[in-house]
């Protein structure tokens, strides 16, 4: 495996050092590291010669962007109209609570999910909608949601 510095030297190479492509090398670190590590992000800066606080800014104001550490499977609440009548908020604090954590955003003790919010998936016909990974999952109860979590989880045990 990579160490974080040669994984960060691999980004800024292949993107040539222009520092014009600063938001994919962020998406590259991101991608590696399901976060952008505060180290890496001043390591970038220096790098390429760009002051820290406009990396810090990209990384704030893009929601796609975090500078906190996220599970390896990402989970997606819909809470907008149509899901959060349907129950999207009752299954967030639920998930929240059957992963054990205290807000969103929050890894859970296995470093497998960290939860969140989100206004809209775009398929309102499915709601209640519930993203785990990717992976999209319509008409969810918090029971269906529970249940896929935990086939995530033994299907990661047995990899």
């Amino acid at each position: 495996m990579l160490t974080d510095e040669a994984k960060l030297n691999e980004i800024i190479e292949h993107w040539k050092r222009d520092s014009s492509y600063l938001i994919e090398m962020l998406q590259d670190v991101q991608a590696h590291y399901r976060y952008i590590p505060h180290p890496l992000a001043r390591r970038l800066a220096e790098e390429l010669d760009v002051p820290v606080n406009r990396i810090f800014h990209i990384a704030t104001f893009y929601k796609g962007f975090t500078l906190e550490p996220r599970g390896k499977f990402p989970i997606a609440v819909c809470t907008g109209t149509a899901c959060h009548v349907k129950g999207g908020t009752r299954i967030l604090e639920n998930i929240l609570r059957d992963l054990g954590v205290e807000r969103e955003g929050q890894v859970s003790a296995d470093g497998l999910f960290s939860v969140e919010s989100v206004r809209c998936v775009g398929c309102c016909g499915l709601a209640p909608v519930v993203t785990v990974g990717g992976d999209v999952y319509g008409q969810t109860s918090s029971v269906k949601i529970s249940r896929i979590l935990e086939r995530v989880r033994k299907a990661e045990q047995a990899h």
